[in-house]
């Protein structure tokens, strides 16, 4: 089965960004917060473990990073 992974990167450790897979644009966790939809061609990006992860990730590291030295 060939499983098709989301183009995610993090330039410089500014945070990670998502290429959209239709219109190539880079979208931010906020872009995709409330719908799975690229905010410049309305594509559907693909729902997925993938996905969430990257949604949640800047929760997460605010998160850790406020809690690290308690």
């Amino acid at each position: 089965m060939n499983k098709k992974t989301l183009n995610i990167d993090n330039p410089e450790n500014l945070g990670s960004r998502l290429r959209c897979p239709h219109c190539g644009e880079y979208l931010y966790p906020a872009d995709l917060e409330t719908f799975a939809l690229c905010c410049y061609c309305n594509g559907k990006i693909e729902n997925n473990a993938e996905l969430e992860d990257f949604v949640i990730d800047p929760m997460v590291r605010q998160w850790a990073d406020r809690n690290k030295n308690q």
